[in-house]
Protein backbone atom coordinates (compact mmCIF):
# COMPACT_ATOMS: atom_id res chain seq x y z
CA UNK A 1 0.00 0.00 0.00
CA UNK A 2 1.41 3.39 -0.99
CA UNK A 3 0.75 6.78 0.58
CA UNK A 4 0.77 9.96 -1.39
CA UNK A 5 2.72 12.96 -0.16
CA UNK A 6 -0.35 14.62 1.39
CA UNK A 7 -1.24 11.53 3.47
CA UNK A 8 2.35 11.18 4.62
CA UNK A 9 2.44 14.81 5.73
CA UNK A 10 -0.84 14.47 7.64
CA UNK A 11 0.35 11.34 9.46
CA UNK A 12 3.66 12.96 10.43
CA UNK A 13 1.83 16.04 11.65
CA UNK A 14 -0.52 13.92 13.78
CA UNK A 15 2.43 12.11 15.36
CA UNK A 16 4.07 15.40 16.23
CA UNK A 17 0.87 16.61 17.88
CA UNK A 18 0.48 13.41 19.88
CA UNK A 19 4.05 13.53 21.14
CA UNK A 20 3.92 17.24 21.81
CA UNK A 21 0.70 16.93 23.82
CA UNK A 22 2.08 14.38 26.28
CA UNK A 23 1.07 16.06 29.54
CA UNK A 24 3.05 13.58 31.62
CA UNK A 25 6.33 14.85 30.23
CA UNK A 26 8.23 16.99 32.80
CA UNK A 27 8.21 20.72 32.09
CA UNK A 28 11.98 20.82 32.52
CA UNK A 29 14.81 18.35 32.34
CA UNK A 30 15.20 16.13 35.44
CA UNK A 31 18.12 16.84 37.75
CA UNK A 32 20.51 13.97 38.53
CA UNK A 33 23.45 15.92 39.98
CA UNK A 34 24.78 16.03 43.56
CA UNK A 35 22.42 16.65 46.49
CA UNK A 36 22.78 17.37 50.20
CA UNK A 37 22.51 14.65 52.85
CA UNK A 38 19.76 15.11 55.43
CA UNK A 39 21.90 16.61 58.20
CA UNK A 40 23.36 19.27 55.91
CA UNK A 41 19.98 20.06 54.41
CA UNK A 42 18.45 20.58 57.87
CA UNK A 43 21.39 22.77 58.92
CA UNK A 44 21.10 25.04 55.88
CA UNK A 45 17.31 25.40 56.20
CA UNK A 46 17.70 26.21 59.91
CA UNK A 47 20.30 28.88 59.19
CA UNK A 48 17.50 30.83 57.51
CA UNK A 49 14.48 29.81 59.57
CA UNK A 50 16.00 30.44 63.01
CA UNK A 51 16.44 34.08 62.02
CA UNK A 52 12.66 34.48 61.72
CA UNK A 53 11.64 35.25 65.29
CA UNK A 54 8.43 37.00 64.26
CA UNK A 55 6.49 38.06 61.16
CA UNK A 56 4.06 40.85 60.35
CA UNK A 57 2.59 40.92 56.85
CA UNK A 58 -0.38 42.39 55.09
CA UNK A 59 -1.86 41.55 51.73
CA UNK A 60 -5.02 40.08 50.25
CA UNK A 61 -7.05 36.87 50.46
CA UNK A 62 -9.62 34.91 48.49
CA UNK A 63 -11.61 32.41 50.55
CA UNK A 64 -14.39 29.90 50.21
CA UNK A 65 -14.76 28.52 53.74
CA UNK A 66 -17.37 25.77 54.02
CA UNK A 67 -18.94 24.76 57.32
CA UNK A 68 -18.88 20.93 57.10
CA UNK A 69 -22.00 20.62 59.27
CA UNK A 70 -24.33 23.25 57.82
CA UNK A 71 -22.64 23.38 54.38
CA UNK A 72 -22.88 27.16 54.57
CA UNK A 73 -20.02 28.94 52.86
CA UNK A 74 -18.28 32.10 53.95
CA UNK A 75 -16.81 33.54 50.78
CA UNK A 76 -15.06 36.73 49.90
CA UNK A 77 -12.03 38.58 48.68
CA UNK A 78 -10.43 41.25 50.76
CA UNK A 79 -7.51 42.40 52.88
CA UNK A 80 -5.45 40.06 55.04
CA UNK A 81 -3.19 40.65 58.05
CA UNK A 82 -0.81 37.92 59.21
CA UNK A 83 1.01 37.75 62.55
CA UNK A 84 3.39 34.93 63.43
CA UNK A 85 5.84 33.88 66.12
CA UNK A 86 7.40 30.42 66.58
CA UNK A 87 5.76 27.68 68.65
CA UNK A 88 2.23 27.72 67.19
CA UNK A 89 1.62 31.47 67.51
CA UNK A 90 -0.35 32.63 64.48
CA UNK A 91 -3.14 35.08 63.76
CA UNK A 92 -4.69 35.71 60.36
CA UNK A 93 -7.49 38.26 59.96
CA UNK A 94 -9.52 38.86 56.80
CA UNK A 95 -11.53 42.00 56.11
CA UNK A 96 -13.86 43.02 53.29
CA UNK A 97 -14.50 46.75 52.86
CA UNK A 98 -13.15 47.29 56.37
CA UNK A 99 -15.46 44.71 57.97
CA UNK A 100 -13.89 41.65 59.57
CA UNK A 101 -15.09 38.47 57.84
CA UNK A 102 -12.94 35.86 59.58
CA UNK A 103 -10.15 35.34 62.09
CA UNK A 104 -7.93 32.28 62.40
CA UNK A 105 -5.63 32.03 65.41
CA UNK A 106 -3.42 29.82 67.50
CA UNK A 107 -1.18 30.17 70.53
CA UNK A 108 0.77 27.63 72.55
CA UNK A 109 -2.40 26.45 74.35
CA UNK A 110 -5.39 26.87 72.07
CA UNK A 111 -6.48 27.41 68.48
CA UNK A 112 -9.61 29.05 67.12
CA UNK A 113 -11.46 30.17 64.04
CA UNK A 114 -14.16 32.84 63.89
CA UNK A 115 -16.40 33.16 60.84
CA UNK A 116 -18.59 36.24 60.81
CA UNK A 117 -21.22 37.08 58.19
CA UNK A 118 -23.82 34.29 57.68
CA UNK A 119 -21.93 31.62 59.63
CA UNK A 120 -21.63 33.77 62.80
CA UNK A 121 -19.66 31.06 64.66
CA UNK A 122 -16.45 30.60 66.62
CA UNK A 123 -14.77 27.19 66.90
CA UNK A 124 -11.95 26.58 69.32
CA UNK A 125 -9.98 23.77 70.88
CA UNK A 126 -6.91 22.87 72.91
CA UNK A 127 -3.67 21.71 71.33
CA UNK A 128 -3.23 19.34 74.25
CA UNK A 129 -6.56 17.65 73.51
CA UNK A 130 -6.37 17.85 69.74
CA UNK A 131 -8.59 15.28 68.06
CA UNK A 132 -8.52 15.32 64.25
CA UNK A 133 -12.15 14.19 64.12
CA UNK A 134 -13.21 17.09 66.33
CA UNK A 135 -10.95 19.60 64.64
CA UNK A 136 -12.30 18.38 61.32
CA UNK A 137 -15.61 20.14 61.93
CA UNK A 138 -13.85 23.47 61.33
CA UNK A 139 -13.96 24.91 57.81
CA UNK A 140 -10.16 25.15 57.99
CA UNK A 141 -7.72 23.84 60.61
CA UNK A 142 -6.06 26.73 62.52
CA UNK A 143 -3.72 24.27 64.24
CA UNK A 144 -2.26 23.43 60.82
CA UNK A 145 -1.79 26.86 59.30
CA UNK A 146 1.46 27.66 61.12
CA UNK A 147 2.96 24.60 59.42
CA UNK A 148 2.12 26.03 56.01
CA UNK A 149 4.47 28.98 56.39
CA UNK A 150 7.42 26.58 56.31
CA UNK A 151 9.53 28.91 58.46
CA UNK A 152 9.85 26.83 61.63
CA UNK A 153 13.22 25.45 62.65
CA UNK A 154 13.71 21.71 62.13
CA UNK A 155 14.78 19.66 65.15
CA UNK A 156 18.40 18.63 64.65
CA UNK A 157 17.78 15.37 66.55
CA UNK A 158 16.95 13.34 63.47
CA UNK A 159 15.79 10.35 65.53
CA UNK A 160 13.29 12.30 67.63
CA UNK A 161 9.59 12.04 66.77
CA UNK A 162 8.30 13.25 64.50
CA UNK A 163 11.50 12.20 62.74
CA UNK A 164 12.34 13.43 59.24
CA UNK A 165 13.06 11.21 56.25
CA UNK A 166 14.60 12.60 53.08
CA UNK A 167 13.81 11.73 49.47
CA UNK A 168 14.82 13.59 46.34
CA UNK A 169 12.47 14.17 43.42
CA UNK A 170 14.56 14.30 40.24
CA UNK A 171 11.73 15.49 37.99
CA UNK A 172 10.71 18.32 40.31
CA UNK A 173 14.35 19.08 41.27
CA UNK A 174 13.24 19.22 44.89
CA UNK A 175 14.06 17.76 48.29
CA UNK A 176 11.06 15.99 49.83
CA UNK A 177 11.16 15.89 53.62
CA UNK A 178 8.55 13.78 55.39
CA UNK A 179 7.99 13.74 59.15
CA UNK A 180 6.90 10.43 60.67
CA UNK A 181 5.51 9.18 63.97
CA UNK A 182 5.03 5.78 65.55
CA UNK A 183 1.39 4.91 66.27
CA UNK A 184 0.18 2.04 68.43
CA UNK A 185 0.07 -0.34 65.49
CA UNK A 186 2.23 1.21 62.75
CA UNK A 187 4.26 4.16 61.54
CA UNK A 188 2.51 7.09 59.89
CA UNK A 189 3.57 10.16 57.97
CA UNK A 190 2.48 13.49 59.46
CA UNK A 191 3.81 16.10 57.10
CA UNK A 192 5.70 16.51 53.83
CA UNK A 193 7.46 19.63 52.60
CA UNK A 194 9.12 20.05 49.22
CA UNK A 195 12.15 22.34 49.14
CA UNK A 196 13.58 23.70 45.92
CA UNK A 197 17.09 22.28 45.48
CA UNK A 198 18.74 25.52 44.41
CA UNK A 199 17.14 27.94 46.88
CA UNK A 200 16.06 25.53 49.68
CA UNK A 201 12.80 27.48 49.86
CA UNK A 202 9.58 25.51 50.52
CA UNK A 203 7.20 25.20 47.58
CA UNK A 204 4.71 22.52 48.62
CA UNK A 205 3.33 21.51 52.03
CA UNK A 206 1.19 18.41 52.55
CA UNK A 207 -0.31 17.53 55.94
CA UNK A 208 -1.80 14.07 56.53
CA UNK A 209 -4.15 12.32 58.92
CA UNK A 210 -3.29 8.99 60.57
CA UNK A 211 -4.54 7.09 57.50
CA UNK A 212 -2.32 8.95 55.08
CA UNK A 213 -5.08 11.16 53.69
CA UNK A 214 -4.20 14.74 52.86
CA UNK A 215 -5.95 17.19 55.20
CA UNK A 216 -4.19 20.27 53.84
CA UNK A 217 -2.39 20.91 50.58
CA UNK A 218 -0.60 24.21 50.12
CA UNK A 219 1.42 25.52 47.18
CA UNK A 220 3.94 28.19 48.18
CA UNK A 221 5.04 30.68 45.52
CA UNK A 222 6.61 34.10 44.89
CA UNK A 223 9.14 34.10 47.74
CA UNK A 224 10.00 37.63 48.87
CA UNK A 225 12.66 39.12 51.19
CA UNK A 226 11.58 39.81 54.77
CA UNK A 227 11.81 43.55 55.46
CA UNK A 228 12.30 44.03 51.73
CA UNK A 229 16.08 44.06 51.67
CA UNK A 230 17.59 40.75 52.79
CA UNK A 231 17.72 38.37 49.78
CA UNK A 232 19.04 35.59 52.03
CA UNK A 233 15.92 35.76 54.22
CA UNK A 234 12.81 35.03 52.18
CA UNK A 235 9.39 33.52 52.78
CA UNK A 236 6.58 32.75 50.37
CA UNK A 237 4.25 35.60 49.50
CA UNK A 238 1.70 33.35 47.80
CA UNK A 239 -0.23 30.53 49.52
CA UNK A 240 -2.80 28.42 47.67
CA UNK A 241 -4.45 26.12 50.22
CA UNK A 242 -7.04 23.38 49.88
CA UNK A 243 -8.73 21.44 52.72
CA UNK A 244 -10.12 18.22 51.18
CA UNK A 245 -12.20 17.24 54.23
CA UNK A 246 -14.44 20.30 53.90
CA UNK A 247 -13.76 21.44 50.35
CA UNK A 248 -12.65 24.82 51.63
CA UNK A 249 -10.14 26.81 49.60
CA UNK A 250 -8.04 29.63 50.90
CA UNK A 251 -5.56 31.80 49.01
CA UNK A 252 -3.37 34.48 50.52
CA UNK A 253 -1.10 36.92 48.74
CA UNK A 254 1.25 38.86 51.01
CA UNK A 255 2.46 42.26 49.84
CA UNK A 256 4.45 43.73 52.72
CA UNK A 257 6.46 41.24 54.79
CA UNK A 258 8.37 42.41 57.87
CA UNK A 259 9.73 41.03 61.12
CA UNK A 260 7.43 43.41 62.96
CA UNK A 261 5.51 46.65 62.62
CA UNK A 262 5.68 49.09 65.56
CA UNK A 263 6.44 46.28 67.97
CA UNK A 264 3.74 43.93 66.63
CA UNK A 265 3.54 40.96 66.91
CA UNK A 266 4.27 40.28 70.56
CA UNK A 267 3.04 37.63 72.97
CA UNK A 268 -0.30 39.34 73.65
CA UNK A 269 -1.00 39.50 69.90
CA UNK A 270 -2.04 35.86 70.20
CA UNK A 271 -4.32 36.10 73.23
CA UNK A 272 -7.37 33.88 73.04
CA UNK A 273 -10.54 35.88 72.12
CA UNK A 274 -13.29 36.48 74.63
CA UNK A 275 -15.87 33.72 74.99
CA UNK A 276 -18.42 35.43 72.78
CA UNK A 277 -15.98 36.93 70.25
CA UNK A 278 -18.85 38.95 68.83
CA UNK A 279 -20.69 35.94 67.36
CA UNK A 280 -23.86 34.14 68.40
CA UNK A 281 -22.51 30.56 68.34
CA UNK A 282 -19.42 29.18 70.06
CA UNK A 283 -18.31 25.56 69.60
CA UNK A 284 -15.58 23.88 71.63
CA UNK A 285 -14.48 21.12 69.28
CA UNK A 286 -12.83 18.94 71.93
CA UNK A 287 -15.47 19.36 74.65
Amino acid sequence: MQFDRVSYTLICGLLVLLVGCNRNKPTKEPYFGPTLPLAQLVDQINQRNTRIESLWADGSFSANLIDPQTKKATTGDGDALLLYMPQKNLRLVGRVLGNRIFEVGSNEDRYWMIAYDKTDTMWWGSHRLIDPKGAGILPIRPDLLAEVLGVGAIDVDLLKEPFPVLRFNNDADAYMLTWNVVLSDRWAVQKEIWYDRQTLLPKLVLLFDANGRVVLRAYLTDHQPVDGYDPALKIAAGYDMFFPDTGSTFRVKLADIRRNSRGVPQARSFNFPSDSAGVSKVIQVDE
